[in-house]
């Protein structure tokens, strides 16, 4: 069944000549779901999703089927010198009928005051239609430069979400120009970031190189503003990623979800989870980013990548195909469609995958360290150690990370255990990524109770839990002294994490975090607590709904409004649990705490 709060909005169509109108075209559908997805009861589909169907014709059906929302918004934009007409309408995918249409003539020089108009009107009509939503009386604040600049800009990010070599070189040097003339204008420099970490992380720059590249444009668009949605996912990449602190990661990755939810903040918490090595809560995470974004290569690779690391190879390669489907030129997946040929048992039929890869694939040693693995497997001594020696010689070069990633894994294969390990602390001594994905590898089955890889483990993960041995559950639920052992795990959890924020939190969820089956939990809750889930989850809500009606920056907003960043996701659920936990109405309380 459809959500009826799920919506899509297409690309708005350029029906001028004029190319400049198509940058400010792609801009305002842009700018639009960054809005909407603000609303916190709404579910927006993201911008890779939305883009996959720019130029191409579709139906109310299609549309209902392929992105799964009751509701979704199109429109076209005219202008002239002096003028701009800008035509939205509102389609019902289930009747397939429009239900509104509206047209805006504006001065296209009040650019800011168009973007924030039309996305308020697009939520009041949606309210209208669709049922309750808590809507800011401003959703697109107004950025403090010149209007031809900002043109410039749109311009700019047009070409870099293009996402190919060229387009990207080109996007970046014209965002350069924005920075030269605006340089207190933070979203060109997190954008340079994004094209030289796409170009980095698709091989159409050497990983290294492009990460240096990105860094400073970074560090400035977070002196510049900490404090946004994408600043916040940023920092939680460099927390995880560069300083390997996993709760500072999580810190910021919740922020960031709490301002806005978006596919790439759910996608980012999935893969923090995975390198924890808890792969149910990961998949829980990354289903919900390909709910908002279903068109994204990227979340179809990573849920297969999870069932890589679950085993389940058979289940992993469709998704990690469907990726290549959707973008020929994303490195990953080949890698892994080759090892589930490998590890499922089909050597030869993984040498010949292997052997037939081109382009992109021959350049980032996949090709390589793929027929290595496969001749590992196959036992063919010489061409292994032949594919080894090679592999070596890039340990000094750009390549560093995939070197010692497939050196690693062919060593594990043959059996190399000191090797393996030897391999392992020298990229741990280089502070190299490869660590952290490395953890859950089932592959480094063999060696994850090694002493060695255990300390390495701990030291670069705390809180690492794939090395331990999987718990066998006995048939009787907890006895008294583990209640006791997990209550007080369960509470640094949700202190930690702040799980009670997601406001589809579910006891699978919970479950997950805490490595246990979902029956377990139920009871935890019951014995440990004396509370069904919802009674416990909504009490932590409550909490923080306390604390946050009594701030300053809180003062006008809605009592709603505050509990929905609560996590609340029900105005009668607040509304009746209020008053069951705190014997007074949420209106008394403030009354009586201001």
């Amino acid at each position: 069944m459809i959500d009826q709060k799920a919506i899509a909005v297409l690309p708005f169509i350029n029906m001028s000549n004029d190319i400049e109108n198509e940058y400010f075209c792609d801009g305002l559908t842009e700018e639009i779901i960054n809005a909407l997805a603000k609303i916190k009861q709404l579910s927006v589909t993201s911008r890779t999703s939305s883009f996959y169907f720019k130029s191409k014709s579709v139906t109310a059906k299609e549309i209902r089927e392929k992105l799964k929302v009751a509701t979704f918004i199109e429109g076209s934009i005219r202008t002239s010198k002096h003028n701009m007409r800008i035509t939205v309408q509102m389609i019902d995918t289930l009747e397939d009928f429009h239900f509104w249409s509206e047209t805006f003539d504006r001065n296209p020089e009040n650019v800011f005051e168009i973007q924030d108009e039309i996305s308020l009107f697009i939520a009041e009509k949606l309210r209208e239609h669709i049922g309750h939503l808590e809507i800011k009386e401003k959703l697109v604040e107004p950025v403090d430069v010149a209007v031809d600049v900002y043109r410039e800009y749109l311009k700019g990010r047009y070409y870099i979400m293009k996402l190919d070599y060229n387009n990207s070189i080109k996007g970046i040097n014209i965002l350069k120009e924005v920075i030269n003339k605006s340089p207190n204008f933070s979203n060109p420099y997190l954008d340079i970031n994004l094209a030289y970490v796409n170009m980095g992380t698709m091989g159409l720059l050497p990983a290294f190189e492009a990460y240096q590249k990105a860094r400073p444009y970074l560090l400035k668009a977070l002196e510049l503003d900490p404090n946004s949605s994408r600043s916040q996912l940023n920092l939680a990449w460099i927390e995880c990623w560069q300083n390997w602190n996993l709760k500072k990661a999580y810190e910021h990755a919740n922020k960031a979800l709490e301002m806005q939810q978006a596919d790439d903040i759910y996608l980012t918490i999935s893969n923090f989870l995975t390198v924890e090595g808890k792969l149910d809560a990961a998949l829980n995470y990354l289903d919900k980013s390909l709910q908002l974004d279903p068109y994204a290569a990227i979340n179809h690779h990573y849920k297969g990548f999870l069932y890589y690391l679950k085993e389940d190879y058979k289940t992993a390669i469709p998704y990690l195909k469907k990726a290549l489907d959707l973008d020929p030129k994303l490195p990953f997946p080949p890698i892994y469609i080759g090892i589930c040929l490998l590890m499922s048992g089909k050597p030869n039929e993984a040498l010949t995958y292997f052997g037939s890869l081109e382009g992109v694939s021959v350049k980032d040693l996949t090709k390589l360290g793929g027929e290595t693995m496969c001749y590992a497997k196959l036992n063919e001594t010489e061409k292994c150690n032949d594919g080894l020696k090679e592999l070596e010689t890039y340990l000094n070069t750009d390549l560093v990370d995939k070197a010692f990633t497939f050196l690693i894994l062919v060593n594990a294969l043959l059996g190399n255990n000191e090797k393996v390990i030897d391999l392992i602390t020298q990229a741990y001594n280089n502070r190299l990524p490869v660590i952290l994905l490395l953890n859950p590898s089932p592959i480094l089955k063999p060696v994850k109770n090694h002493k060695r890889f255990k300390d390495i483990m701990l030291k670069a993960i705390p809180d690492n839990l794939n090395y331990k041995q999987k718990k066998k559950y006995k048939q009787a639920l907890l006895d008294s002294n583990e209640i006791k052992k997990y209550s007080k795990e369960l509470e640094q959890i949700m202190i930690d994490y702040k799980l009670y924020l997601n406001p589809d939190l579910s006891l699978k969820d919970l479950a997950s975090y805490l490595e246990l089956p979902a029956n377990y939990v139920s009871q935890l809750l019951n014995l440990g607590f004396q509370k069904n889930f919802s009674e416990y989850v909504n009490t932590y809500r409550i909490n923080e709904f306390k604390e946050r009606i009594l701030l300053e920056k809180n003062k006008g907003l809605t009592l709603m409004a505050v509990a929905y960043d609560s996590g609340f996701n029900s105005k009668t659920v607040f509304n009746t649990f209020f008053k069951k936990i705190e014997g007074i109405t949420p209106n008394t309380y403030l009354k009586s705490n201001s």
